[in-house]
């Protein structure tokens, strides 16, 4: 798979283009995940803070980008709900608590 991959981290201002095109091994998908092949990638804010640092990335070298768009290419064993050739979006949030008050006033990003 081709990926931009952010390999140190760095001002915008000195560095235009942190990012660098790589082929990577094609990844595989646990028991309960699916692969996406991606049609669609956004880009936002939230990558700019981590290629500057102020919210690094767990490790470098770091696949950026979030909120996808695509179709599933594989699914794990345990997954029912979607099958291969589904469009699928993901967002950019994991998971939430759903019981705090941010989550039930329908504010789970915060």
């Amino acid at each position: 798979m081709k990926a931009m991959i952010l390999k140190k981290l760095g001002s915008i201002s000195e560095n235009k283009a942190p990012l660098e095109l790589e082929d990577l091994p094609d990844p595989v998908p646990g028991e309960t995940e699916i692969l996406i092949r991606v049609s669609a990638c956004g880009v936002c804010h939230t990558e700019l803070d981590e290629i500057e640092g102020r919210t690094p990335p767990p490790e470098l070298p770091f696949v950026l980008g979030h909120q996808v768009v695509g179709r599933v290419e594989q699914t794990g064993g345990k997954i029912g709900a979607f099958t291969i050739g589904d469009r699928v979006g993901v967002g950019w949030i994991h998971s939430s608590c759903g019981r705090c008050r941010f989550c039930l006033e329908g504010k789970e990003n915060l």
